[in-house]
Parts: C-alpha cells; sequence; structure tokens
C-alpha cells in the first residue's frame, strides 16, 4: 500500500468512528478511551512516512471534527526495544499477518519515536511520556495515579 493511501484510510476510519462513536457517547456525557488517535497518525504517516506534518494535521483535524484527548499516554522505550517487544506480542497472538510496521526498517521506527517525544515536547500538559522499561506493575502505578488526579480534577457524571 502507498503511504497516501494508508494516511487517507486511517483518516476515513477516524472520521466515521467519531460521528457514529466518539461525538454520541462525549454528548451524554461519557468518557472515551483510545489506544491510538490522532498523534499516531501524526507519528507513523508524517514522522515515519514523511508525509507533510502540517497537511497531516490538517487532515487530522477535519476526520476527528476538532476532537483531540484530553490525556495522551505516551508509553515510550527505544525503538528495538518496541519493535522487540511488537514481534513478540504477534508471535504470542499468532497475528504474524498484522506485523505491516514491524517489517520496517529500524530507521522508520526511530523516525516514528522522534515523532512522538516531538509531539509530547510540543504539548506537555497534554502528554504524557511514561518509560516502560520500568516494568508493566510501574507503567501501571503511574497511570493509575494519573487518571486518578484526571478524575479529581473533572470528575465522571453519574448518569452515563
Amino acid at each position: 500500500m502507498v503511504s497516501m493511501s494508508e494516511l487517507l484510510l486511517y483518516e476515513a476510519a477516524r472520521a466515521q468512528h467519531v460521528k457514529e462513536v466518539i461525538e454520541p457517547f462525549l454528548k451524554k456525557g461519557g468518557v472515551v478511551l483510545c489506544d491510538r488517535f490522532s498523534d499516531a497518525t501524526l507519528a507513523y504517516q508524517g514522522y515515519g512516512r514523511k508525509i507533510d506534518l502540517k497537511w497531516i494535521e490538517r487532515l487530522n483535524h477535519l476526520s476527528s471534527g476538532g476532537i483531540k484527548p484530553d490525556v495522551t499516554f505516551l508509553l515510550d522505550c527505544p525503538s528495538e526495544v518496541g519493535l522487540k517487544r511488537a514481534l513478540q506480542r504477534n508471535r504470542t497472538l499468532k497475528q504474524e499477518n498484522e506485523g505491516r510496521f514491524e517489517k520496517e526498517k529500524i530507521q522508520f521506527h526511530r523516525r516514528v519515536r522522534k515523532g512522538y517525544l516531538a509531539i509530547a515536547k510540543k504539548e506537555p500538559r497534554r502528554v504524557k511520556v511514561i518509560d516502560t522499561r520500568e516494568g508493566e506493575d510501574k507503567v501501571f502505578d503511574i497511570i493509575q495515579k494519573l487518571v486518578d488526579r484526571l478524575i479529581i480534577a473533572k470528575p465522571i457524571p453519574h448518569s452515563v
């Protein structure tokens, strides 16, 4: 698949998901958790695939209806470590066919990580960088504390 097709497919899927799922739930006062959103597109297709960042930012804004996460947890580790973990996950879950990104050269993964860290540097109040080399239990504790602070600052409505 060519890079531009990949980008446009991700943006189209996001637009549909926002209209059908995210916006209606937010209108009811709900809390939405996503494992990836527009930052992933900027990091992978912008930094990784080298597509113009400004153009992707504009597409992200259009496809998301202007919705941005209140907080993003960036689970960070060196690119070599992340790639090794992803390959192991694919083997464990018998998802070898899911490894399109994992087949990319390490330079691609380094650009993606650089992109994520650039986003975090640009928006440090929203993007919380968490070093995953600390281990799963430590990462869980860090995220739990951050979420607890968010809930205290912005209580979840009980009518959802």
